[in-house]
């Protein structure tokens, strides 16, 4: 029990551990503290002094990271000096970040929107996510996709790369709403409970559905009023169906009304609908009424018939129905916007062949879409730039005759930045048209002013100068408190996604004067921008990114377009995937995740404060899973820490020194180039982003899920979060689990997820036909498994199960063979051939946490750093002697006290048994009470030759001698070693050392054989062999087979022992199946394998991808993978670790539903949920030994080594393959540079 001292923590009383950290301390009390260069696996070492606090009588603030608590000790975590202190540490640490927080893309969206989050989305298929994000802050994307005037793509850093065009951000939107909406179950918001507020919105333009659609999910009724017949205000009225045809606005229409939302039309505020019935029936209202008035040329002569404002002539044909005909006509479409695109490109339509835009600057100041300019020419449409209206000329009836223009030249800019045009004296001319349609501006009409002040019980709505409605430009609320006012209505004409971005706002402070909170504008978030430190130029990207054209939008011939069908078609899949990869992705990764983001928002941190010389880095993309952007470092050591002290590489360093301090590869610039394990674990460590995951897909940043898992790869045993997107895994992190208790991972836990998002999963079951597989049912491929292995007689089946394998699925696999086939052929390939050595070396296994306990390690034919790292964390951050024992020295060796080089580790372990028991050195008191066989084994063993023995060894008897006294004599002794290295027969003769030392069972020594798979335990418990059953139970034991025929419901059970090895060899088997294990793809005598399975007849393969072995099979179903149907795993420390369904599998069947339904198929009742699965396994396993039980096994050779290689599984070999190539190609050296500015 520690000692406690009393402490007095923000005014309160308290105690605390003696010698606990401040920081701890308050964590413990829900207090948080800001620290970025804490790190709980490391003693403290404060640098980044953002986690400062109070402490009375002491002069200065302390970093509470570091600082131990002391009786008394009165403590202040928050107050005025410590908020500033910390603030100006982030100031100064973000004063040389020179890193984006988000893309310029995003900043650039008056709506916020997150493109570089979606694009990610969309290239890995989400497409309904995708919207989802998108909806966040814009619910109109379809729209948005075909007629928003894209400032997003303007802001795109892709055009600095000169290749014409930044991304495509708005065809991959519309994209993706197109394939949300063609989609059974296409996306929809969360709505909150009804809080009993209604609001009114006056307005089914853009704004207006947008803030019904943010506050109905609030929990508030919203009822919009529209004074039109039809919903969707310019959208409908003034943009034509060619570009947004009415069926795309009605289906977004409906996607808010879906919600809740009514909307009533024809009812218009002022006329037919008064401020009086709302104020009587709504807690709020908000204004959306656009700026829908036009106006006309303000020329002479612009009151003659023929002339209209563009918005009119748009409006009258959606509200009437009816097209003009100016078939014959000329006309002049005078302005450069896009209502004035819309009018020529309406005019063609209508049937013109003569229509001229007049614009009074050049085309390059036009403010038009460019593409719309682009359709608008290839349609037949004539420009006139430097050009202006004078007056307009009439016939002696009022019609337009012609229009009297005027050459313009550019002058100094105006107010917008464009050249302002000057009249070029005497250069009027005269040109005749039918028709003149202005498309120079709009006005907004408030004609209800003066019956919402009349009902108005508090405050007056207003107007301003220019007309439109007065609000609060920060909150959008208007003189009357319960009233407020977005889009154009507020600002004059502007644009769709300004209308949408104002309708956030509003919604925001509505919704916080309906919950009784001060309307206040939202927090303004803290964003790094490279732009603050110097304006960004082609010659940042054009050596840096390879170029990529952008993907032209698919269009209808212009031949074809006298008509308003949709003329762009939208991306095919195949050009929005290539669009996507044009994507630079200039936004931080870790946005969601960073500490640094995470602060300087809470203390409104402030860039350019300390603003000065900053230091720029290329990012080091060198290793293949790890990348390193210095740009975003802040010195606080962590990674190189970690690296150190946890893993033991030292392959991260501190460069130079004072300002020129920089994190790199230690000796180079290569990661690949260094001791680095490549486990990831300084991704971890990176509270900034500057180390991150080299991936190989775009990784958003996107805001995920996560579950907690086991690892599937090695025997450790280690928890992991997956973090995903619908089930699209995106990253792994640590959970502080049973075994990693400090979260860390290995390079499998870290990086072994990828393979799970392949698109080359299996999904279906296939059929061989010929030399190709077809899809075929379920129910087809059960009949043709059931009546293949019926066929035939009992004992020409076998059954293999993968070490890959829940318990329970390895648990079904043998009780279909035994109750269903009726035979005890049932193994795994993994073991095949071998002894009970690889049975026996866990039975009483020392569990990792006695690494720490113990008083000399042993590293005894193992690759741990490599193979089951966490483990070897343990052991290198016990900061125990470490002996390594190894045919050859690596890294590994490099970091032990001792190193002894063996030829044969048999033999090696053999010549000390040999030595101890020769010298009578034997622990005959555990001997006595624990173990059996160990008179035959002594007089055996002592009649072999003992120098012969350390002969083969290849090492000195001296040396043997040593290590047999140092590790009989040491209480604390632990020995680690691994069954991929080392035969059969070494792991019984090892287990013989620990009887003959007595070592099995102690707290502080002991063994711990680490399995080559994450379930290889399960393979051996759940009764994976033809020689014995469920907890390694005999089969002939007749106790046994009554038990289990009575929980299996069977009259009978198979008596009958084979040899698979020789069974295979024969060719005596018919049919094969085989369940989450790959023996061609991982063998290594891969021909033999090969030879053997193809004498089998027919082949059943179950397994998540198409192996080397599902390619030979002849009925192939699909597995579902282990955090897809939930079970446990028991780890190579014999401790059963359990987890739960985590995600949706990607099959309709699990692998438990696939084993289940064939044993129905032969009469056996199996239960179907595996909790269930789980009790019949406990119902069946043997009760706890007593007495002696442990046994000394004979062994005469080598015996056997494991035939194949990573457990004979598919993923870990595939990924080790992949691992290994990869680092060998990242082996080439790329210098980073590194510029100050």
């Amino acid at each position: 029990m520690s000692e406690l001292v009393n402490i007095v923590l923000n005014g309160k009383n308290t105690t605390a551990s003696k010698g606990e950290y401040i920081l701890d301390v308050a964590r413990r009390h829900g207090i948080e503290i800001p620290t970025l260069c804490n790190d709980p696996r490391l003693e403290p070492y404060s640098s980044c002094y953002v986690c400062v606090v109070e402490i009375e009588g002491q002069r200065n603030l302390q970093p509470s990271c570091s600082t131990r608590v002391a009786e008394g000790m009165k403590i202040i975590t928050d107050n005025e000096r410590v908020y500033k202190a910390r603030k100006t540490a982030l100031d100064l640490i973000m004063s040389n970040h020179y890193a984006d927080c988000v893309a310029p893309c995003r900043e650039r969206c008056p709506a916020g929107v997150d493109v570089q989050g979606y694009i990610s989305l969309i290239e890995k298929g989400l497409y309904s996510e995708a919207i989802g994000l998108i909806k966040q802050v814009n619910p109109l994307p379809a729209i948005c996709g075909r007629v928003c005037v894209r400032p997003c793509e303007a802001a795109c850093r892709r055009n600095y790369m000169d290749e014409g065009n930044g991304v495509g951000i708005d065809y991959l939107k519309r994209f993706a709403a197109d394939r949300d909406m063609e989609s059974e179950h296409h996306y929809k918001p969360t709505i909150a409970p009804s809080t009993g507020k209604k609001v009114a919105i006056i307005g089914a333009g853009p704004g207006g559905l947008s803030a019904a659609y943010f506050l109905q999910q609030k929990g508030h009724q919203c009822d919009i009023y529209e004074a039109q017949p039809h919903a969707g205000g310019w959208l409908r009225y003034g943009i034509p169906e060619y570009r947004l045809p009415n069926d795309i606005l009605d289906k977004e229409v409906s996607t808010i009304t879906e919600l809740g939302v009514k909307i009533f039309y024809n009812q218009r505020l002022g006329k037919n609908l008064s401020y009086k019935t709302i104020a009587e029936n709504y807690d709020a209202t908000i204004l959306t009424i656009g700026s829908q008035r036009g106006q006309l040329l303000g020329a002479e002569g612009d009151d003659a018939d023929g002339v209209f404002s563009g918005i009119d002539f748009l409006r009258n044909m959606e509200v009437t129905g009816q097209r003009y005909d100016f078939k014959g006509k000329r006309i002049a479409v005078v302005g450069g916007g896009n209502t004035a695109m819309d009018c020529c490109r309406t005019s063609i339509r209508c049937g013109s062949t003569d229509v001229t835009v007049i614009y009074r600057r050049t085309e390059a100041e036009m403010p038009a879409n460019p593409i719309e300019i682009h359709e608008s020419k290839l349609e037949g449409v004539k420009y006139m730039f430097l050009t202006t209206p004078v007056r307009v000329n009439k016939t002696a009836d009022g019609k337009v005759k012609s229009m009297t223009l005027i050459r313009m030249e550019l002058g100094e800019p105006d107010a917008s930045g464009r050249r302002r045009p000057v009249p070029v004296e005497g250069s009027e001319f005269e040109m005749e048209f039918d028709y003149i349609l202005a498309a120079i501006g709009q006005k907004t009409e408030v004609d209800f002013l003066d019956d919402i002040n009349k009902h108005s019980r508090h405050g007056e709505l207003k107007v301003t100068k220019w007309g439109d409605i007065e609000a609060d430009r920060q909150t959008l609320q208007t003189g009357i408190p319960s009233v407020f006012a977005a889009g154009d209505g507020v600002t004059g004409p502007a644009t769709i996604i300004e209308a949408i971005a104002q309708a956030k706002l509003a919604s925001h402070s509505c919704h916080l004067y309906l919950t009784g909170q001060p309307v206040v504008p939202p927090r303004k978030e803290f964003l790094s921008k490279k732009d603050n430190f110097r304006k960004l130029s082609s010659n940042d990207f054009v050596t840096r990114y390879q170029k990529q054209q952008r993907e032209e939008m698919p269009v209808m011939d212009a031949n074809q377009r006298v008509n308003f069908k949709e003329v762009e078609l939208g991306y095919t899949h195949e050009q929005a995937m290539h669009e996507t990869a044009r994507c630079l992705e200039c936004g931080c990764v870790e946005y969601f995740e960073c500490d640094l983001k995470r602060h300087a928002d809470t203390y409104q941190a402030d860039q350019l404060r300390f603003m000065g010389d900053h230091k720029e880095f290329d990012v080091n993309f060198t290793h293949p899973f790890i990348e390193i952007d210095n740009n975003k470092c802040i010195l606080c050591s962590r990674c190189v820490r970690v690296c150190k002290e946890i893993v033991g590489a030292n392959a991260l360093t501190l460069v130079k020194r004072g300002f020129d301090t920089f994190v790199a590869p230690a000796f180079g610039d290569n990661l690949a180039d260094t001791t680095c394990e490549s486990c990831g674990l300084c991704i971890s460590a990176c509270p900034t982003g500057a180390i991150t995951e080299n991936v190989p897909f775009k990784p958003g940043p996107v805001k995920t899920d996560k579950f907690e898992t086991i690892c599937g790869y090695c025997s450790v045993g280690c928890t992991l979060n997956f973090h995903h997107k619908s089930g699209y895994l995106m990253r792994v992190t640590g959970a502080n689990g049973q075994v990693n208790t400090d979260a860390n991972l290995c390079m499998y836990g870290k990086f072994g997820y990828r393979e799970f998002n392949s698109i080359n999963r299996l999904t279906k079951p296939l059929k061989k036909e010929g030399d190709k597989f077809v899809e075929i049912s379920y129910q087809e491929a059960f009949d043709i498994i059931t009546q293949k292995i019926k066929s035939v007689a009992p004992d020409a089946n076998a059954f293999f199960a993968g070490a890959i394998l829940t318990n329970e699925e390895q648990y079904l696999v043998q009780k279909l063979a035994r109750t269903g086939a009726k035979t005890n052929n049932v193994g795994s390939f993994h073991y095949l051939g071998t002894g009970n050595g690889f049975t026996s070396d866990s039975i009483q296994s020392s569990m990792f946490g006695d690494i720490s306990k113990a008083n000399h390690i042993y590293l005894f034919a193992t690759q741990i750093n490599r193979y089951n790292a966490v483990a070897g964390y343990m052991v290198n951050a016990s900061k125990k002697p470490v002996t390594v024992i190894a045919k050859e020295e690596s890294n590994l060796s490099n970091r032990s006290k001792e190193f002894i080089k063996v030829d044969s580790y048999y033999h090696f372990i053999k010549a000390v048994n040999h030595y101890l028991l020769s010298g009578n050195k034997q622990n005959m008191v555990f001997i006595g009470d624990h173990c059996e066989g160990f008179g035959a084994y002594s007089a055996n063993l002592l009649l072999e030759d003992y120098a012969n023995l350390c002969e083969q060894a290849g090492c000195e008897r001296s040396v043997i001698e040593r290590f047999a006294d140092e590790f009989n004599n040491d209480y604390g002794a632990l020995l680690i070693f691994a069954e991929a290295e080392v035969s059969d027969n070494t792991a019984a003769e090892i287990m013989n050392l620990m009887l003959i030392t007595g070592k099995l069972g102690k707290t502080a020594g002991g063994l711990i054989a680490l399995k080559p798979k994450n379930n290889s335990h399960g393979l051996s418990d759940m009764g994976l062999n033809p020689n014995w059953g469920l907890g390694l139970q005999d089969i002939t034991n007749q106790e046994f087979a009554d038990k289990f025929k009575r929980k299996w419901g069977v009259e009978s059970l198979p008596s009958k022992k084979y040899n698979l090895v020789e069974l295979l060899e024969k060719g005596s088997l018919t049919n094969i199946l085989i369940v989450g294990e790959d023996p061609i793809g991982t063998a290594k005598h891969k021909a033999a394998v090969k030879d053997y399975l193809q004498k089998v007849r027919f082949k059943v393969v179950i397994d998540a991808f198409l192996t080397e072995t599902a390619q030979i099979a002849d009925i192939i179903l699909p597995a579902s993978l282990w955090f897809e149907s939930g079970g446990s795993f028991t780890n190579t420390n014999h401790t059963i670790q359990q987890f739960e369904v985590g995600v949706k599998p990607k099959v309709e069947l699990t692998t438990a539903d696939l084993l289940t339904k064939l044993l129905n198929r032969f009469g056996v009742n199996s239960p179907t949920d595996i909790y269930d699965i789980q009790t019949e396994i406990l119902s069946l396993l043997p009760q706890t030994e007593s007495g002696k039980h442990l046994q000394f096994i004979q062994t005469t050779s080598e015996g056997q080594h494991l035939q194949f290689h990573a457990g004979c599984s598919y993923l870990m070999h595939n990924f080790d393959v992949e691992f290994e190539n990869k680092l060998i190609n990242a082996k080439t050296h790329s210098h980073e540079r590194v510029f100050q500015h």
